[in-house]
């Protein structure tokens, strides 16, 4: 079988590409593979039907799942095992300050306090504890009462967490958010300043609906009466980005400088300043020995647009083109695909960002297309991943995004095209959505695009010239988490994640069919994070050889400690109940980041990576704070205790993916952001020797 699959390989790698002859293709193109977050939400498990086989391999992105999952494949002439000494091998800033950027959730909300109503949307760190410090964020008016502007848009007046005095010394504020209880906000609240008014959302304590809204426009100060409502909801993602990896040639020695990870960072761009996308190439550096020994390099820094990148990169096949969703303060949103520049400066740190065409002589191109179903009259936030179908040659690559309303609680799907082949992205259809969906995720055997939403449903929309979105039945029933789905395209299985549906954190299974479900229970549900995020299986699950198993990372009773869980299957069905041994991933109260599975072929290893906030089991992490464990599920569930392989991450990661077996050194590592401090980091993965 292997052979069939490597012949079909190289057959695509030296088709005729658009606007070639026979006569101008060249002998050679290199194999790129791309590691991103769509490539942990379609998986493809082996089968012993060919025929299920063949129809998968006109899928490319099945040709790059065959090459995630079959590393010993890479780079043939530079095979080996090494064993190393674990440790960080570099960690590039990303951010000025911990204020300016974290991959941390970022929260709506809407109020309705006497006659002033109105929402927003706040950024957050997570200060632990169930406690968030919004850092950016917006308010928009809709009605108000006496003495406030009619409508508008202001805001956040970053402060706290201490309690602290307005400019207009009017208002105590501390900026601190609390989701998992009732009030959400404190007698401080969050301030908003803008248009020569101060604003000041904070509740009367103790109870439920006693809600203020207050203002002071420099001269007039208005108190306004106690009001019933303020909602606070976590927008979509989660926070739960991720870096994407490209690799330029699997066929051939690794390269310095054409093999990058990029991520996107939540952090308002500017010229000259901050960036929101941020590339880094000599990857294979940080000890001796090492192949790329002036590394890491910023290969590019851009300002893209005016909002923040909150969440995943896509890469195109080549390498030369990513493609992400701008998330606006002002709450409308954009999909954007830039072309890489190879002329002039791109970027030399995160905080030296150029704008891609515009400065530093640079010949990158930024296309966008404003996410609106009308052109720009109903205009929507969007904090969710793009998927991108890719097709071949990029000749009509397709991505599919999400955009939801933070005041309607509502939202849209859109498919986009012309995204990887030079031509300027455009929407080739809308559709309206009765809830907040998640990053959608497009089955190429069903031809469906699934989400999750607001209301616990999986729901999915057929590609074709009319699409309307079927809604199924609510798996869980209170659920308010928002994550992408994971699409077993070989057995045509939907699984999804719930953070509660009133009492229990959820996975649930289901045949992309939608007619059926089966649902386990993995823990008491948590109100204060959105996880489990991205469960993920034992290599047995993607072979068919040995007893599968699902891995998820739920929470304990309390619905506080971020807990590993094992399923199994009879059939191909999940269990409808957890297998009974359990570990505690941390000592107190964290989230944990989505679970990557990593199978080493030359140390025969089956390896699980995932990290937590705060309260690390490990010793490494002190006990006391966020760590990235490495643990090993090759017999079976993992012990997780205090001589468990970790390392320090501050504030918890971003979703980790993985680099290879290789032997070259510094070539087999893991890459993730601190969600504290937002910065990339590479450490090597010596848990695989």
């Amino acid at each position: 079988m292997k052979r069939i699959v490597l012949g079909f390989v190289f057959a695509l790698s030296t088709q005729v590409g658009v606007g070639q002859s026979a006569l101008s293709v060249p002998q050679y193109v290199p194999q790129g593979v791309v590691s991103d977050w769509a490539s942990g939400h379609v998986l493809y498990p082996e089968s012993k039907d060919y025929s299920v086989t063949a129809a998968n391999q006109s899928d490319l992105r099945w040709v790059q799942s065959w090459y995630l999952r079959h590393q010993e494949a890479w780079w043939p002439e530079h095979r080996g095992w090494h064993h190393r000494r674990r440790h960080r091998d570099w960690s590039v800033s990303l951010s000025a300050s911990p204020s300016t950027a974290a991959f941390e959730p970022t929260f709506d909300f809407s109020y309705g306090i006497n006659l002033d109503t109105g929402f927003g949307s706040l950024n957050t760190t997570d200060n632990g504890g169930g406690e968030y410090l919004a850092t950016s964020g917006f308010l928009t008016i809709t009605a108000t009462g006496t003495g406030v502007p009619n409508g508008g848009t202001y805001p956040l007046h970053a402060g706290g967490p201490a309690q602290t005095l307005s400019p207009s010394g009017k208002f105590q504020f501390d900026d601190i958010l609390y989701p998992g209880v009732v009030p959400p906000i404190d007698n401080n609240g969050p301030l908003f300043i803008g248009g020569g008014f101060e604003f000041n959302l904070w509740s009367n304590f103790p109870g439920p609906n006693n809600y203020e809204f207050d203002d002071f426009n420099g001269s007039a100060y208005t108190n306004d009466a106690v009001g019933p409502t303020f909602t606070l909801t976590p927008a979509p993602g989660g926070g739960q980005t991720s870096p994407a990896k490209f690799v330029f040639d699997v066929t051939s020695a690794p390269s310095c400088a054409n093999d990058y990870v990029v991520i996107g960072v939540p952090a308002t761009p500017a010229s000259g300043g901050q960036a929101n996308i941020v590339g880094v190439n000599n990857l294979y550096s940080g000890g001796v020995g090492a192949l790329c020994p002036s590394g890491p390099t910023v290969k590019f820094a851009y300002a893209s647009g005016t909002g923040l990148v909150p969440a995943s990169v896509a890469i195109s096949l080549n390498g030369s083109q990513i493609a992400y969703v701008e998330n606006l303060p002002s709450g409308s949103s954009y999909f954007h695909v830039l072309t890489l520049g190879t002329t002039g400066s791109n970027g030399t740190s995160a905080t030296a960002a150029v704008v891609p065409g515009v400065s530093g002589g640079n010949n990158a191109v930024d296309q966008r297309v404003l996410l609106s179903p009308d052109g720009g009259v109903t205009n929507q936030s969007s904090t969710n991943a793009a998927f991108v179908a890719y097709t071949h040659a990029d000749a009509s690559d397709a991505a599919y995004a999400t955009t939801y309303s933070a005041q309607t609680g509502s939202g849209y799907l859109y498919k986009i095209t012309n995204v990887f082949n030079g031509s300027s992205p455009t929407i080739a259809w809308s559709v309206a959505i009765n809830a907040v969906p998640s990053a959608p995720v497009y089955d190429s055997v069903s031809n469906k695009v699934f989400f999750t939403d607001s209301n616990g449903r999986i729901d999915y929309v057929i590609d074709n010239v009319s699409p309307s979105v079927v809604y199924s039945g609510v798996l869980a029933n209170g659920a308010t988490s928002e994550n992408p789905v994971i699409v077993d395209s070989t057995n045509q299985m939907v699984y999804a994640s719930f953070n509660t549906n009133g009492a229990h954190a959820l996975v649930v299974q289901a045949p992309t069919s939608m007619l059926s479900a089966v649902s386990v229970s993995v823990g008491t549900g948590s109100t204060v994070h959105t996880g489990p995020y991205e469960p993920n299986f034992s290599l047995a699950w993607y072979t068919g050889s040995g007893t599968p198993v699902m891995y998820v990372a739920g929470t304990d009773a309390t619905g506080t400690i971020p807990t590993l869980y094992s399923v199994g299957f009879s059939g191909g069905v999940m269990n409808s109940i957890a297998n009974v041994t359990t570990a505690a991933l941390a000592t107190g109260t964290a989230d944990s980041s989505p679970l990557t599975e990593f199978y080493n072929a030359a140390a025969h290893k089956d390896y699980l990576f995932v990290g937590v906030t705060d309260h690390c089991k490990a010793t490494i992490g002190g006990g006391t704070a966020g760590c990235v464990m490495s643990l090993d599920i090759t017999s079976g569930f993992p012990t997780v205790n205090a001589s468990s392989i970790a390392l320090p991450a501050a504030g918890g990661t971003t979703g980790i993916i993985v680099d290879n077996n290789s032997g070259v050194t510094q070539a087999s590592s893991i890459y993730y952001g601190t969600k504290t401090g937002a910065s990339l980091v590479k450490a090597t993965q010596s848990a695989l020797n």
